[in-house]
């Protein structure tokens, strides 16, 4: 095996492996696809396009973001200290106009589309074989690999062994731990409650006399295709550990001491994600010593019942040599 193909095959792994753990957490990391015509024609629907996912955009800048449960991906308009203001480029009107949606809050946003030259980078069309084509990509890549490795066998054997089955191994093994945690610290977020404090309270919605009481309960949904723990937390909550399937919600009780001080406030309830892999009692005692702690744990578990089953696979085998 050349470097060349190592290289390629890390590029297509590293694509791969992530996106598909995303798809399952119901989160795009760092391959989508458009679904509406609403950037056109900058993206048009079904355009696949890439995110950097380490970057929340700028004005001018296209972001993919969460809004009213919904992965989307629109430009930003402007950025105020309540958040993003958002548009698509075939909209008339921002996302927020009249109070439709909020400001979209950093937390929200996954990342920025990758662009050249002020254009985004995509594949026109691709994402109508996406969703019914997933799997078949996986093959192809396993195959890929598969190619890869008998070319690289049946090449001519030299003295000096540089990489070996075994070191791909482990390399993709910690590649796909590195993802779990995060792939799973990304999926977190926050609700916002925001109410005021007025001897207005009643008059309007969202209006409550000082000193008052608020209950009411709290929507949450595990965006996952696979069962998750979900964690919500908050001062204006117990802290709540449920075991949500995919797709499935939850209501929690929500109660607020409105301040006798009139003026708007704004609580906040944070919704933390984990794989079903320990056990929940030991998934909130975790996170009552620190949030990412079962994330952590549990990357390591993988990483560790990885590294037990590669003994199974056989002897390792040499897949790139080098004469010195």
């Amino acid at each position: 095996m050349r470097a060349s193909d190592i290289l390629i095959l890390a590029i297509i792994l590293g694509l791969i492996v992530p996106s598909t753990i995303g798809f399952l957490v119901g989160r795009p990391v760092f391959v989508s696809y458009v679904y509406s015509e609403s950037m056109y024609p900058t993206l048009k629907k079904w355009d696949v396009f890439f995110i950097n996912p380490f970057s929340k955009g700028d004005i001018g800048d296209i972001i993919v973001f969460n809004l009213s449960g919904r992965w989307t991906v629109h430009r930003v308009y402007a950025i105020t200290e309540k958040g993003y203001i958002t548009k698509g480029d075939n909209n008339v009107a921002t996302d927020q106009q009249d109070g439709k949606n909020a400001p979209i809050p950093k937390n929200q946003i996954i990342g920025k589309v990758i662009t050249i030259g002020g254009r985004p980078l995509k594949i026109p069309g691709l994402g109508k074989y996406i969703t019914s084509s997933a799997t078949m990509v996986i093959v192809g890549a396993l195959g890929i690999l598969s190619i890869i490795s008998d070319t690289g066998m049946k090449r001519k054997k030299r003295k000096r062994i540089v990489v070996t089955t075994e070191q791909i191994y482990l390399g993709l093994a910690g590649l796909l731990t590195i993802t779990m945690i995060f792939i799973g610290s990304m999926s977190w977020g926050e609700v916002e409650i925001t109410y005021a404090s007025t001897l207005a309270g009643g008059q309007r919605e969202g209006w409550y006399l000082p000193g008052s009481t608020i209950e009411k309960n709290l929507t949450i949904k595990n965006p996952s295709m696979i069962p998750m723990v979900v964690i919500a937390s908050g001062k204006i909550i117990n802290t709540t550990t449920l075991m949500l399937k995919g797709r499935e919600e939850a209501t929690i009780p929500v109660k607020i001491l409105v301040p006798k001080e009139t003026r708007i406030y704004t609580d906040k309830v944070s919704i933390s994600s984990y794989y079903p892999i320990l056990p929940i009692s030991v998934i909130d005692n975790l996170y009552r010593i620190n949030p990412r702690l079962p994330l952590i744990i549990e990357g390591m578990l993988v990483f560790l019942l990885l590294l037990a089953i590669e003994p199974l696979l056989g002897d390792p085998e040499v897949v790139f040599t080098r004469r010195f």
